[in-house]
């Protein structure tokens, strides 16, 4: 018997789509918790994450600054996670990382 897993860095597909990695900035408004956002990025999108950078200050409960987080994703993630930071009016960035080779000595 044969058991199919689901693979978590490409979605529910069989077939697994071809992901890139990129660096996703993100100007945080005071409109969406910080914690919000990351929980909805991976509980709701299933895609993880690695937090570059984060300056964040938090003002009155709201939260307020720029974090640059690393996703391994492809382009259909990475429409669905900026039709949600359009929601939210955050501005994003993408920045696709470059693969750097090793060269053998």
């Amino acid at each position: 018997m044969t058991m199919i897993y689901k693979n978590e860095t490409f979605g529910n597909n069989l077939v697994p789509k071809p992901a890139k990695e990129i660096i996703l900035e993100i100007e945080l408004n005071g409109k969406i918790r910080f914690d919000i956002l990351l929980y909805t990025i991976y509980n709701h999108y299933n895609i993880s994450y690695k937090i570059v950078n984060a300056h964040i200050e938090y003002l009155n409960g709201n939260n307020f600054g720029n974090v640059k987080l690393l996703l391994k994703i492809t382009d259909e993630e990475i429409d669905k996670i900026e039709n949600y930071l359009g929601e939210y009016k955050l501005m994003s960035c993408k920045i696709p990382v470059l693969q750097q080779t090793k060269e053998a000595s």
